[in-house]
């Protein structure tokens, strides 16, 4: 599995712990979360990484190799081999699926918080919203109702980010996109242990509604869990509003160092 280290010299930091980003998908490589090196202030190490599958990372050819749960295992081999005590979590998408399961099954007291960036917790519930805001656009033909889709719910700038036209040049076809976990639905731990603390994060325009992310305020009790809005911001706020966007991820693990 091909991942990347930025800053390296700070992995063991106890000031500013590292941040571990998770890319969604399934299997739309970490391309497109890159610019979160920028917007993210030193000395913060950084460490993404491909899924199998994607990108720069080997493909199997076997559907019986991947799973969310395979892709949770990764991630923890992945925190294991770089021997870190204290380090945040951050998933965008499916991403933020994979971080709460390993959260679940791992319950590391080395996590010192989460950040759930456009997850929803149901997949059924994402995509009866998003057909519902697909019947709202007024274009005549499912052509035309798609690009409107895009340019209002997924990614509002103008002209498609080349950070995301590579993730998507670069991404898995075998198990890939929201068919590929259509029946995942997040449930609470069996053991009832405190989850990290976890900021729940999307746009105002997110196809990722309100109604999309609210169950993690009950997954949390309604404890230890911070929700923001990104305004004028779609799916990818990384992107429509890098400097805001940093601000909020920043901030967010900065109090919890």
């Amino acid at each position: 599995m091909a991942y990347r280290v930025f800053r390296p010299n700070a992995l063991a930091s106890q000031q500013q712990y590292p941040l571990f980003v998770i890319h969604g998908g399934p299997s739309v490589p970490c391309d497109y979360l890159l610019p979160l090196v920028d917007v993210l202030s030193p000395p913060r190490s950084i460490i993404l990484f491909d899924q199998l599958g994607c990108g720069r990372s080997d493909r199997p050819v076997n559907l019986e190799d991947y799973s969310i749960d395979l892709v949770v295992q990764d991630l923890h081999l992945l925190i294991q081999s770089l021997n870190i005590s204290k380090f945040h979590l951050y998933g965008q998408s499916f991403g933020g699926i994979v971080a709460y399961e390993y959260l679940k099954q791992f319950h590391p007291t080395s996590c010192a918080s989460v950040i759930l960036s456009s997850t929803p917790t149901s997949i059924a519930l994402v995509e009866q919203e998003a057909q519902r805001l697909l019947l709202e656009m007024k274009q005549s033909t499912p052509k035309e109702q798609g690009e409107a889709f895009h340019a209002i719910h997924v990614c509002r700038l103008n002209e498609l980010p080349r950070p995301l036209q590579s993730a998507r040049e670069n991404a898995g076809t075998l198990w890939r996109g929201t068919t590929a976990i259509a029946e995942y639905s997040a449930t609470p731990s069996s053991d009832n242990k405190q989850l990290p603390p976890a900021l729940v994060l999307r746009g105002e325009f997110d196809f990722v509604t309100e109604e999309c992310v609210s169950g993690w305020n009950k997954l949390w009790n309604d404890e230890h869990i911070t929700n923001l809005v990104l305004e004028g911001c779609a799916h990818h706020g990384l992107l429509e509003k890098g400097t805001v966007y940093g601000e909020a991820v920043g901030l967010f693990c900065y109090e919890h160092d």
